[in-house]
């Protein structure tokens, strides 16, 4: 079963929608930055922090998966579905989000609330496929290569500050039900490294037996 995580940024703006187009607004902003660290996650270890390599979404958005716009990650509180009422495209700063707010009393208390910078942030919702770690010697870094992407959503607390209303902390993370993913996670970098570390090693003793061997013809 697919574990799906969620990250925030800061920079959720409004369009005005065109008369007789049937949507009440337009909400755009980036859900996610390429080459940006998030606020790094703690009370696993080592502190880490995440980065989103350009293309990382690629594949996904290739691929035209069905993506929802949620209310703050809400199920229960649809705004848009892709392709219809939801816009989802790589640019060069990352992914960028349009969401076509249809006449309904949910849509109208969002857009009000957007307007009134009352909430100002951008999240996605995702499964990683493909990471990389570096090992750091104060923290690591997580990043994330190819994902599979299942929803957006405007949301109060970001996770990269690169746009905003300064991040939730690892204690604000875990108090939203992160505490298993934040384990997942640092599990999976546990392994990662543990692996790195064996190949390390096979790969040296491989070259002290392949010198040993030469010595030993030469005697």
């Amino acid at each position: 079963m697919k574990t799906i995580q969620t990250r925030a940024l800061h920079g959720l703006t409004v369009r005005e929608a065109a008369k007789d187009s049937g949507f009440i607004g337009i909400l755009e902003g980036h859900a996610a930055v390429f080459d940006s660290d998030s606020l790094p996650f703690d009370g696993w270890g080592k502190p880490w922090v995440e980065r989103i390599q350009r293309g990382a979404f690629s594949r996904t958005l290739k691929d035209q998966p069905d993506v929802k716009a949620l209310w703050s990650h809400r199920s229960d509180a649809i705004l848009a579905r892709s392709p219809d009422t939801l816009s989802l495209a790589e640019d060069d700063r990352g992914l960028r989000v349009e969401i076509k707010l249809i006449d309904t009393q949910q849509n109208r208390d969002v857009l009000a609330s957007v307007r009134a910078k009352l909430v100002d942030s951008m999240s996605f919702g995702f499964s990683a496929r493909s990471v990389k770690w570096d090992e750091g010697k104060d923290r690591d870094v997580r990043t994330l290569l190819d994902v599979d992407l299942f929803e957006v959503s405007p949301v109060v607390w970001p996770a990269y500050p690169d746009t905003a209303i300064s991040a939730r902390s690892a204690a604000s993370f875990r108090s939203q039900d992160g505490t298993a993913e934040l384990k997942a996670i640092a599990e999976e970098r546990d392994q990662h490294f543990a692996t790195a570390r064996k190949s390390t090693e096979d790969a040296s003793a491989a070259t002290r037996d392949a010198i040993r061997g030469m010595a030993l013809r030469c005697l």
